[in-house]
C-alpha cells in the first residue's frame, strides 16, 4: 500500500465517522439516507458530464457491476439505518466496521482476485478485527457470547455484507473503466461516484414512498434539515477518497483494513472532546486497532 493511498484513506476516515455521528443524531431511516444519497448525486452530477463516460461506450459487464454494487449499497444502508434504531453508535460503529475486513480478505482470497495478502498482513487484519470486536465493551466480564446477542446483530450483519460487496464490486468496475477508456483520469472515478449515488438514491426514494413511515420521516426531513445535506456532502467525500486510494492498492482487502482507523478516532474523540470514560476494554481495543493497523502496513 502506497504512502499515498494511506493518506487518502486517513482523510476519509473523519468524513466517515462525521456522517454516521450526524445519521445517528438524527433517526435514523431510509429517508435520510435518500436524501443524504440525492445530495451526493447532485454534487457529483456536473463531474459525470464532463467526464468520458457519457461517450466511453462502457460494455455490458460494467452495468451489471453497477447495478450489483447499488444493490450493495442499498444492503448497507437499509441494514445500518435498523441497526442504529436498535442500538447505541458504539456497538454498531465498530462491528458494522470490523467485520467486512475479515469478509473481504476472505472473498479476495477464495475468488483470487487481486494479489493475496500475505500473512504478515492477514495477521495484522486478524489483530484489527479482535481490536475492533473489543471497543463496545466498557468492561472486561461483558466478554462474553451474550454481550453480542443484540436485536442489532443481524442488522449489522446486513450492513458488513453490504459493505464488503460493493468495495468489491467497485474496486472491478474501476477496472473495467481504465480499460475502456482512452485516457482515465480523475473525472472519471467522480463520474462513477454519481452513477453509484444517483442509483442508490433512486432505490432509497423508491423505498421511502412505498412504506407511510419512511414518507412521514421524509417530510419531518425535506427542506427542513441539515443533517442530510451534511452527510451526503461528508459520505460522497469519503469515499471518492477511497475510489482514488483503490487504484494504489495490490489488493482491495488493505483499503477495507485500514478505513478501521475511524473506530478508535472516534474513541478519542468521546474521550477528549466528550469527556467519555472509556473501559478497559475499549482502550485495548484501541491499542489492537493500531497495532493491527501497523502489522498490515508492515505487510503490504
Amino acid at each position: 500500500m502506497t504512502f499515498g493511498a494511506f493518506l487518502l484513506v486517513f482523510g476519509s476516515v473523519f468524513l466517515h465517522a462525521g456522517w454516521n455521528f450526524l445519521s445517528k443524531k438524527k433517526i435514523p431511516s431510509l429517508a435520510f439516507y435518500g436524501l443524504m444519497s440525492s445530495t451526493s448525486a447532485l454534487l457529483w452530477l456536473p463531474f459525470f458530464f464532463c467526464s468520458g463516460l457519457i461517450s466511453a461506450g462502457l460494455p455490458p459487464v460494467f452495468w451489471l457491476i453497477w447495478l450489483g454494487s447499488v444493490g450493495f449499497e442499498f444492503l448497507y444502508i437499509s441494514g445500518l439505518a435498523h441497526a442504529y434504531r436498535t442500538d447505541d453508535i458504539s456497538l454498531v460503529y465498530p462491528l458494522a466496521r470490523a467485520l467486512p475486513v475479515i469478509m473481504t480478505a476472505l472473498i479476495t482470497l477464495g475468488f483470487g482476485y487481486g494479489r493475496p495478502p500475505g500473512m504478515v498482513a492477514l495477521t495484522g487484519m486478524v489483530i484489527l478485527s479482535v481490536g475492533c470486536v473489543l471497543m463496545p465493551l466498557m468492561r472486561w466480564n461483558q466478554f462474553r457470547l451474550a454481550s453480542y446477542r443484540s436485536p442489532a446483530l443481524k442488522f449489522i450483519i446486513t450492513a458488513a455484507a453490504g459493505t464488503t460487496g460493493y468495495t468489491i464490486l467497485d474496486s472491478l468496475a474501476l477496472k473495467v473503466i481504465y480499460r475502456s477508456l482512452e485516457h482515465p483520469g480523475w473525472l472519471d472515478l467522480c463520474a462513477y461516484l454519481f452513477l453509484i449515488e444517483a442509483g442508490l438514491a433512486a432505490s432509497l426514494l423508491t423505498a421511502t414512498a412505498a412504506i407511510p413511515a419512511e414518507r412521514g420521516e421524509f417530510r419531518k426531513l425535506f427542506l427542513k434539515s441539515k443533517s442530510p445535506v451534511f452527510s451526503g456532502l461528508f459520505a460522497s467525500t469519503a469515499y471518492i477518497l477511497i475510489l482514488f486510494a483503490m487504484e494504489r492498492v495490490s489488493n482491495v482487502s488493505y483499503i477495507q483494513a485500514f478505513r478501521q482507523m475511524s473506530l478508535p478516532l472516534g474513541v478519542l474523540a468521546g474521550i477528549f472532546l466528550l469527556h467519555e470514560k472509556p473501559g478497559k476494554p475499549r482502550l485495548a481495543g484501541i491499542a489492537l486497532v493500531i497495532t493491527g493497523l501497523a502489522v498490515i502496513a508492515l505487510g503490504s
